[in-house]
Formats: structure tokens, sequence, C-alpha cells
């Protein structure tokens, strides 16, 4: 077992963490569950519903995560809105799970970029004829504004839909994880998201940070999630190539598997 006794923090929303639980697991490791984020519905949903009411004025969607897929087709379903308007509209998606989501709708995806995230996409949209073009980006609460700056310089215009809410959930065992990271008893701490990782500092004094990151080591999906690492003055040890699940835990499979060697 690659990751046998490696003691692994797991930060992702409660509701998602299964899978790379499963997946440390399955390595030989132990997840330690210490949600971060809780992802909920908008405190309003007029927004969206004047949009899905509308939706034969728009050309196309964007989706840049599986929660924007998930509440954005929950909320059609609640108001038994028909989703038969959606399979003439080109859809832009980042990442694959993404677009495995659009597909169990029924849909077929337009464009997904090989690298997975919202700034590769807006370089592939480059290529394309967007213009007066009009898109709607069904999106969280704390989704950067990358792509519709990209859509609107190609000449189209977007619409961006909150859908869903990024929040920090009440944690009942903050004492006693914090006790086990500055005692140095969990070897990796995992970072799915920007959010995941500002959440979980601000639970720690600048000192008891540095404390923590000297024991223990810093793996993240992505670029973009190792980069709010290092805006905070830290290092990711470990960053997946590629932004999944799969891919993250492989690149600490292979870093624990060098030290080996």
């Amino acid at each position: 077992m690659s990751l046998s006794g490696k003691k692994i923090l797991v930060t992702r929303a409660a509701h998602q963490a299964v899978e790379l639980v499963r997946a440390i697991e399955q390595c030989g490791g132990e997840a330690i569950v210490f949600p971060t984020i809780e992802i909920v519905p908008p405190p309003s949903w007029e927004t969206c519903d004047r949009a899905s009411d509308n939706m034969y004025m728009y050309d196309g969607l964007i989706f840049t995560s599986t929660n924007g897929v998930k509440f954005f087709f929950r909320r059609l379903n609640e108001r038994n809105a028909s989703t038969n308007d959606l399979t003439t509209k080109m859809i832009f998606v980042v990442g694959d799970k993404t677009k495995d989501a659009i597909e169990r709708h029924g849909l077929k995806v337009t464009l997904v970029p090989e690298r997975f995230t919202a700034f590769d996409l807006s370089k592939q949209l480059g290529q394309e004829d967007l213009h007066g073009k009009a898109f709607l980006f069904p999106r969280g609460n704390l989704s950067k504004d990358t792509l519709p700056a990209a859509l609107k310089f190609l000449g189209a215009s977007v619409d961006s839909i909150v859908v869903y809410h990024t929040t920090k959930p009440k944690q009942e065992n903050v004492d006693e994880v914090k006790s086990m990271l500055l005692n140095g008893d969990i070897n990796i701490l995992t970072f799915t998201s920007p959010s995941t990782f500002n959440n979980f500092a601000a639970l720690f004094s600048t000192s008891e940070l540095a404390d923590t990151v000297r024991r223990t080591k810093i793996a993240v999906i992505g670029p973009v999630t190792a980069k709010t690492v290092e805006d905070a003055g830290l290092e990711a040890d470990i960053v997946s190539k590629e932004s999944t699940i799969e891919a993250m835990v492989g690149a600490i499979e292979d870093y624990y598997g060098s030290l080996r060697q």
C-alpha cells in the first residue's frame, strides 16, 4: 500500500469528500475528514429563474464546476422546467468531471480544454467565432470573472447567475484537528480549491500556520490552488498536473515513492 501509515487531511465539502477518502484508503492511507467549506443554495433563485424562463435568448452555457451543473439542473427540476431547449445550445465546460455531469443530463459538451482551468478554457474560446453570441454562466459566489471577461473581449455577452454559495461550515472538531496538526500527527494537507485553503488558514494564527506547515506537507489540485497557497507565503509541496482527485492522489503516491527511492 503506497500510502500505508500516512494520515491525510481532507478539507473538501462533506458531500464531496467521499471520492477522495475512498482513493486515500485504497492506497492504504488514513483520511481525516475536516471540511473547510460547505456548498449551499443561494439566498434567492430570482436571477436564475428569470434566466431559465428566457433560455431562448442564449446561444450557449458555461459551466466551470460540477457544483454549477448540480445546482442549476436541480433548480430546473424543482420548477419542472424542460431541458429540451438546451440540446441546441453550445456548452463549454472546465474539467472532465463537469463534462460527465452535463452528459448525465443527456446533453453534449461543445468544448472542454485539455487543462482543467477557466483560464485554459478562455484561451481556447479565442479560436471560436463568438461575436454577437449570448451565454449563460451558472456559477458560485466566489467564481472569478476570467471567462466572462474573455467572452466579452471576443464580442459575446455573458449573464452570470449565482446558483450556489461557498461558505464556512460549523466545525465541531477544530481543537482536536489543530492539536493533531501542531503535534505533527498529520502527514499531508489536501486542498482542492482556493476556498478550502483560505478557510483552513483562517483557523490559525500566523505563527500556528507556520508551525503546522513545518510539520506536514501540502498537496493541491492544479495551479490555481497552488497559487493561492503561494500568495499566503507558503509552498505547495505536491501539485497535481490535472485538476482531478485521481491526479492529486497519484501525485501524493509519486511524492512518497520518490522519497523511498
